[in-house]
């Protein structure tokens, strides 16, 4: 599974970050909530961020809360079911 998820800021800029299964897994560790009860503004936020920390590749990024301040529109894409079996196929 991964989703894209469109970013955009109050200072008009945007940016696209992808949330993979270990940004989901981060969610359900932080939540205790299974991937089925994924709903809602803040889940969304939450490994939106996971995401952006992850390409950020070890650089100095913003809380969670202090970063999504700054949102002002999300764009979620379609679930991309593939990515998982794609990646674990033993073609």
């Amino acid at each position: 599974m991964k989703k894209s998820i469109i970013v955009e800021f109050v200072s008009g800029d945007s940016a696209t970050y992808t949330a993979y299964p270990p940004d989901f897994a981060k969610w359900e560790m932080a939540t205790k909530k299974s991937i089925s009860e994924f709903s809602g503004m803040w889940d969304i936020l939450f490994v939106a961020h996971s995401a952006m920390k992850r390409e950020a590749a070890g650089k100095p990024t913003k809380s969670l809360e202090v970063w999504m301040e700054g949102i002002t529109n999300l764009e979620v894409g379609d679930d991309d079911p593939k990515a998982i079996s794609a990646e674990v196929s033993i073609d």
